[in-house]
């Protein structure tokens, strides 16, 4: 059945659960008065709720994780969705209804639990100039820093592949604006110039046409690629929607807010020297200059701002709160780690594309 018929149709609590976790969700959150519909059907959220924490168990506790890993991924990105839906919708309306909030915090927990159990624990007794420099080592040695994908789309990718690549790479890259307007609610004072800059930069300078958005956007419609309501995100399996949700956690939860630092300052790191081997192959399939013009601007700014985040925000946000290390170093990791599982997804799917 359609997810979109559960909204108009009154339907038996088990038919309503013979979907799947994240299409019920989503039909939940497309619903104009969802008290109401609690109301019909009162044991349904303690269902729902153990649905959930089935799903949880099967996504990271049992060694079959993929259905269950990308059903929890999907289930927070719909819930993340309502954060940037339009505000005269049924979403933004259910955004902080107290069922979706307790299934969003129940994800997010044991998507937390199970990340840091996977990399190393911060550095001891270390200073804020130590701190910045052990981020750039975790960077420089992790497999994502030189992730074979960018090899591949140098010398061997066909236009159907590195088109394949534009369109998986759509969803987070059209997101950075609005993650860049999230690290700057609250930004404390001494971190505001540098977040600006990122600000003005993502902007086009003030330059509508040159907005980074318009510029992916352009390079997507001149190669007909007809960009979707959701941005291609349907396209991305558990790998590529933990990474886009990882940056929604920070931006979306307080508490989270310094893993949200770790983790744009470690994609300013990644992006340059991977960006200059796609560039490579995009001219070799013959790709513009306008085409990319995207991915060349970020190669000479992401490395000003990577230094930027380094110096500017990490440094005096530590030496201000030492405690933020730990964030910032668990934002840092489980970037690396989530890009990382996406690249490798992604390798794969472009190498088996016929």
């Amino acid at each position: 059945m359609d997810s979109l018929d559960l909204v108009t149709t009154e339907l038996t609590q088990s038919q309503l659960l013979s979907t799947s976790l994240d299409e019920f969700v989503a039909s939940l959150l497309r619903m104009e008065d969802l008290d109401a519909f609690f109301c019909r059907h009162p044991t349904l959220p303690a269902i729902l709720l153990a649905t959930t924490e089935t799903e949880l168990i099967s996504a990271y506790h049992s060694t079959d994780i993929e259905h269950s890993r990308k059903a929890v991924q999907k289930t927070l990105f719909w819930l993340y969705q309502t954060f940037l839906a339009d505000p005269l919708t049924a979403e933004s309306k259910n955004q902080h209804h107290p069922v979706m909030v307790t299934i969003k915090r129940m994800i997010e927990k044991k998507w937390l639990a199970h990340e840091t159990e996977h990399f190393a624990a911060l550095p001891s007794a270390t200073s804020p100039q130590l701190f910045t420099e052990s981020l750039r080592k975790l960077w420089s040695h992790h497999r994502s820093a030189t992730h074979p994908l960018y090899e591949f789309l140098q010398h061997d990718a066909s236009k159907a592949q590195m088109n394949a690549f534009f369109k998986s790479d759509s969803a987070l890259n059209l997101l950075f604006f609005d993650l860049i307007a999230m690290a700057m609610v609250g930004a404390r004072l001494e971190v505001r110039g540098e977040l600006s800059r990122n600000m003005w930069d993502e902007c086009g300078e003030g330059s509508d046409h040159h907005t980074h958005v318009n510029l992916y956007k352009d390079l997507l419609m001149r190669n007909h690629l007809e960009l979707p309501e959701d941005n291609f995100a349907d396209t991305l399996d558990w790998q590529g929607l933990s990474g886009y949700n990882l940056f929604m956690l920070g931006g979306t939860n307080r508490e989270h807010y310094f893993k949200l630092i770790g983790a744009l300052a470690i994609t300013e790191l990644l992006d340059p020297s991977q960006y200059e081997k796609l560039v490579l192959g995009s001219k070799r399939l013959g790709f513009t200059e306008r085409d990319l013009r995207y991915y060349t601007e970020h190669i000479g700014i992401d490395v000003i701002h990577a230094e930027g985040w380094l110096q500017q925000v990490i440094t005096p946000i530590v030496e201000k709160s030492p405690a933020a290390m730990a964030e910032i170093w668990i934002g840092a990791n489980m970037r690396l780690n989530t890009v990382d599982n996406y690249y490798n997804h992604l390798l794969n799917s472009l190498i088996n594309l016929k």
